[in-house]
């Protein structure tokens, strides 16, 4: 039987979507336990989502045998599946609201939608950045920040090392990008 059609195969999958969404279902837990002043509650959570997370990464590993997707694949994946749930979920359940006659429901799911596909083109630029190798080096003279400290350098290339606070070249982004 070949793995990927096997049951075993089906429930790698169910754990790590499993595990992913209770992670970041107590990571919102832990924030709102901090807001009611809960702060060992919310440390609670913080940590037990920590693990569910590399609980995540566990099964991630298995479900491709042996290894984790590389950052391309992970950036093509992720730009495709905020596309999806914008253009093809988000819009039915903005039908539904409407005509369930909830339409500031089917505003919020609009405008999340519009968020999505904001993230989408966000995830396909850095995609296109990686495949091309323009992520630390652009083919114009560009403005570069240390996203540590501060530090604004131009240049083809973002510093190799940060000459203020000492981090690695990967710390810099274009000044001029999203500060994610």
């Amino acid at each position: 039987m070949e793995f990927r059609e096997s049951r075993t195969y089906r429930n790698l999958l169910k754990a790590y979507e499993d595990e992913l969404m209770l992670s970041a279902r107590f990571n919102l837990y832990g924030a709102i336990a901090q807001v009611d002043g809960y702060i060992a509650i919310s440390r609670l959570y913080q940590t037990v989502a920590g693990q569910d997370l590399e609980h995540a990464r566990i099964w991630l590993r298995q479900i491709n045998e042996g290894v984790l997707p590389d950052t391309a694949t992970n950036l093509s994946q992720s730009a495709n599946a905020e596309n999806a749930i914008a253009g093809n979920e988000y819009q039915q359940f903005v039908e539904v609201a409407r005509e369930e006659g909830y339409e500031h429901i089917a505003a919020l799911f609009a405008g999340i939608a519009n968020i999505d596909y904001y993230h989408g083109a966000q995830f396909q630029q850095q995609y296109d950045n990686v495949i091309t190798n323009q992520v630390f080096c652009k083919p114009e003279e560009t403005f570069w920040i240390c996203m540590e400290c501060g530090n604004i350098m131009s240049g083809l290339c973002a510093p190799e090392i940060c000459p203020v606070c000492g981090f690695p070249q990967g710390f810099y982004r274009p000044l001029n990008s999203c500060p994610y």
